[in-house]
């Protein structure tokens, strides 16, 4: 029996923190200005294991969920580096599938000021899911091309067991649209994404995060989390519609704080904590991870999320019971920066 169970692709990712760039805003877009064919200095250069799923796995096993994760590695290098660091945080490594067909997922990113650009390099893969043991929940996230052969396995498994599912679709996920993801949004207890994910799936509603959720909630899962970068982020479900800030700090990497946002409000669930508590949980996951580099050094452990809400206890979300509310949230909202 698992607590949680994470599904995805790990990657080795390599960062590069560099200062000679430049970021415009170019047609409503952020844009990194470098020089093309020249050589340019980097300041800081760090290897760590990550990915999404790994991500949740090991963030999952550090507040105290018994994990394991299932991916597809190759017998590389990269490979046993991702066996090695799920056994050493605790993570059940029994699902990690191995084929020599085809390397480890790799990605760079480029550090600058807080924020990043990732690169990724996708391997194809060939799903196939592992027999599970019985968990209280899975976890869904970003997998490369041919991840809908999964799906209806892991439909099966969830009525089955009656496991709770947590949803973190990926690029080829949300590329692929509502109607191949149906089978599982309609399984889904928590689906978590950010505000320009979830107007790809339901359209622009003028940025209204209401508008959104109450349309995302249409496609079928019981609960929305929705992200907006250092603007905030917002819970929506039957215990009603809330509103929390980022959680205040210094950044030096942004890489891994969309999977500790939800590895955090996923685990306060699982402790039987409401909307309105795990919309805690999230940010302070988040934020501690942003002050590290890489997706994982800066988990927190069981010991410390708690010592941190106790430490933090005005941290608290707004109910958006009214339209003066909500206003009132959107004025907060607009005054904060990108």
């Amino acid at each position: 029996m698992f607590d949680i169970i994470s599904i995805g692709d790990p990657t080795i990712d390599t960062f590069l923190f560099i200062h000679d760039i430049e970021i415009k805003i170019i047609n409503g877009q952020k844009k990194a200005i470098i020089n093309w064919g020249d050589k340019l200095p980097v300041d800081e250069f760090h290897r760590t294991v990550a990915g999404n799923a790994a991500n949740n796995a090991v963030g999952s096993s550090r507040l105290g969920l018994k994990a394991a994760l299932y991916c597809v590695v190759a017998h590389d290098m990269g490979g046993r580096e991702i066996v090695h660091k799920m056994e050493k945080e605790g993570v059940s490594s029994i699902y990690i599938s191995k084929n020599d067909k085809h390397p480890t997922n790799a990605s760079s990113v480029i550090g600058y000021k807080g924020e990043r650009t990732i690169l990724v390099y996708h391997e194809h893969r060939k799903y196939k899911l592992p027999k599970f043991a019985p968990s209280k929940w899975v976890y869904l996230t970003s997998m490369g091309q041919g991840f809908e052969t999964i799906y209806k396995d892991l439909a099966k498994y969830v009525d089955k067991n009656k496991a709770k599912l947590g949803f973190n679709p990926g690029t080829f996920q949300l590329r692929k649209g509502v109607k191949v993801n149906m089978p599982i949004l309609k399984r889904t207890e928590l689906l978590s994404l950010n505000v320009e994910e979830a107007q790809s799936w339901v359209g622009k509603c003028g940025r209204d995060p209401e508008e959104l959720c109450k349309k995302l909630i249409k496609l079928g899962p019981k609960s929305v989390v929705l992200t907006d970068g250092r603007k905030g982020a917002y819970s929506f479900s039957s215990e009603g519609f809330y509103y929390l800030p980022e959680f205040p700090g210094p950044r030096i990497s942004a890489t891994g704080a969309g999977d500790a946002f939800t590895t955090g409000y996923i685990a306060a669930l699982f402790y039987g904590q409401p909307h309105s508590e795990a919309l805690r949980w999230g940010p302070m996951n988040a934020g501690s991870v942003v002050l590290q580099v890489g997706p994982q050094t800066g988990l927190l452990t069981k010991r410390e999320m708690d010592a941190q809400l106790k430490k933090m206890k005005n941290f608290k979300p707004i109910a958006i019971t009214s339209e003066k509310i909500k206003k009132q949230v959107m004025g907060i909202v607009a005054r904060k920066n990108d």
